[in-house]
C-alpha cells in the first residue's frame, strides 16, 4: 500500500505549530477556537476567528487537517477529480486544506490557485502545498470579488474547478446574496463547482435556500459522514481536546459541467 503523504505533512505541521506552545496551551487554543465557531459564531463576519497566535496554531494544526481529510473523501465520493482538470481555484482558501484534499483525490493533481484576504493564511497554504508536492500559487483578494471577476469571463473553462470550503458560512448575508448568482454563472460557463460546509445547521441557516436553488440549476446537494482512521497524531489531539471524533462529516453542493 502506498504511503499517504498526509501523514508526514501532519507530523511536520503539528511540530511547526506547537513548538512555541505547551501541549496544554495548544489544547486550550483548540477548545477556544471551537467555542468561537459554535458559541460566538455571530462575531465571525466582523472579527476573524483566528485573531491570536494560539487560535492560528489550533486552526492550522488541528482543524485544517480535518478539513483536508474530509475534502479528500468528498472529492473521491463525487468523482470530482475525474477527467481533465488543469486548475483548481480555492475560494477563501485559509491554509489550503480543502484544495489540497481535492487535488490529492485526483489522478493528476491540478494547479491550485488559492484566494484569501489574509496574508498569514496564504503563507500557510503555500507551505502546505509545497510540502505535499502540489503546484500552487496564491492571490490576496476577497472571494466574492474574485468570483464576480471569473463570472464576467466570456469563454467557458471546462478544465477548471472551483471549491469554496468552510468559507461561505463566514460571510455576512449581503456577501452571500451577491455570491450565489455568480457561482451559478460559473456553472453555466463550464466550471466544476464544489461547496463544502459543516453539517451543523446552526452554522448554515441559509443552506436550504441555496440547496433548492442549486438543484434547480442541475446541481446536487448531499450530506456526508465518513469513518476513515484518523492519522495517529490527529486522533491523539482530538481525544486530548475532549472531542473523541470517530467520523468526518460535511454537507456539499456540487455540479460538474453538463
Amino acid at each position: 500500500m502506498p504511503v499517504d503523504p498526509v501523514h508526514d505533512w501532519l507530523d511536520a505541521l503539528v511540530a511547526r505549530h506547537t513548538s512555541a506552545l505547551s501541549r496544554p496551551e495548544f489544547l486550550k487554543a483548540v477548545r477556544a477556537l471551537s467555542a468561537r465557531y459554535v458559541e460566538r459564531r455571530a462575531e465571525i463576519p466582523r472579527r476573524s476567528p483566528i485573531d491570536s497566535a494560539g487560535k492560528r496554531a489550533a486552526f492550522a494544526a488541528f482543524f485544517a487537517p480535518l478539513h483536508l481529510l474530509t475534502a479528500r473523501e468528498v472529492a473521491r465520493a463525487l468523482g470530482a477529480g475525474e477527467g481533465l482538470l488543469t486548475q483548481l481555484i480555492d475560494l477563501g482558501c485559509g491554509t489550503g486544506a480543502a484544495s489540497a484534499g481535492f487535488a490529492l483525490a485526483c489522478d493528476r493533481p491540478p494547479e491550485i490557485v488559492g484566494i484569501d484576504r489574509h496574508a498569514w493564511s496564504l503563507d500557510e497554504a503555500a507551505w502546505s502545498w509545497r510540502f505535499l508536492g502540489l503546484r500552487a500559487r496564491t492571490r490576496r483578494a476577497d472571494l466574492v470579488q474574485a468570483v464576480a471577476e471569473l463570472a464576467r469571463r466570456p469563454r467557458p473553462t471546462r478544465g477548471t474547478a472551483v471549491v469554496a470550503a468552510w468559507s461561505i458560512n463566514e460571510l455576512d448575508d449581503a456577501a452571500r446574496r451577491a455570491l450565489l448568482p455568480d457561482l451559478l454563472t460559473l456553472m453555466d460557463l463550464g466550471y466544476r463547482v464544489l461547496i463544502i460546509e459543516p453539517l451543523a445547521r446552526t452554522a448554515v441557516p441559509w443552506w436550504k435556500a441555496w440547496a433548492d436553488t442549486w438543484q434547480h440549476h442541475g446541481g446536487r446537494a448531499d450530506e456526508w459522514k465518513f469513518e476513515p482512521a484518523l492519522p495517529p497524531v490527529l486522533a491523539d489531539l482530538s481525544d486530548a481536546a475532549g472531542f473523541r471524533r470517530d467520523s468526518l462529516g460535511a454537507r456539499t453542493l456540487w455540479r460538474a459541467p453538463q
